[in-house]
């Protein structure tokens, strides 16, 4: 497979994520972050076959475009492959900002919790099949659980793919909302990876 022509731009940052993140309580992190970036090495490259995949149905009408791509999709194993091995990708990113963040309270990833906030809601439909808990109102008690999985949502406008997700926990959902509103947003592989390495690796 050819080496993605931005991969080893993106590498450096990778690095250098892995260098400012070190901790000496935890000193397998560095190595974590890196292979975030060698199993990038491999997605970016499918992004660009599902790229090519779409490029006839980029300058058709909306309907069109979509019914005609999703058809063109279903033929094309790198679709099902791009999907698959990002949405383990984002789960270990999860998992890699879950120890840094919960696990070691390392102070140079503060900066990630919002990110990180993101992924725990993503990570749960995607491991779980469910809504991560939502607080109810009073008459009501506890916490309950909904199933819920991510609407996918095709690339017709580049290389990315993406999902809706349904969350009850969102910076959209007001305090005094009642109970059981939500909120959808979209997420995808790439933009939580450039989100993370432009925290974790600030370009001067």
């Amino acid at each position: 497979m050819m080496i993605p022509n931005d991969w080893e731009d993106r590498h450096a940052l990778w690095v250098k994520a892995s260098d400012l993140l070190a901790c000496e309580k935890d000193p397998w992190i560095p190595s974590a972050i890196l292979d975030l970036s060698w199993a990038e090495r491999s997605i970016l490259g499918i992004e660009k076959e599902v790229a090519e995949v779409l490029r006839p149905f980029q300058k058709k009408p909306p309907i069109e475009r979509t019914l005609q791509a999703m058809d063109g999709l279903e033929k094309s194993s790198a679709f099902y492959e791009c999907r698959a091995l990002s949405k383990l990708w984002i789960m270990g990113l999860y998992e890699v900002c879950r120890v840094m963040i919960r696990d070691v309270e390392l102070p140079a990833a503060k900066p990630l919790e919002l990110l990180f906030d993101e992924l725990d809601a993503v990570r749960m439909p995607f491991a779980k099949h469910e809504v991560r808990k939502i607080p109810l109102g009073k008459h009501e008690g506890g916490k309950r659980v909904l199933p819920h999985f991510p609407d996918l949502c095709i690339p017709l406008w580049g290389c990315e793919l993406g999902w809706m997700v349904k969350d009850y926990k969102h910076d959209c959902v007001s305090p005094d909302a009642p109970a059981g509103t939500y909120a959808n947003f979209y997420v995808s592989r790439r933009g939580f990876a450039d989100e993370f390495l432009r925290i974790s690796a600030p370009q001067v």
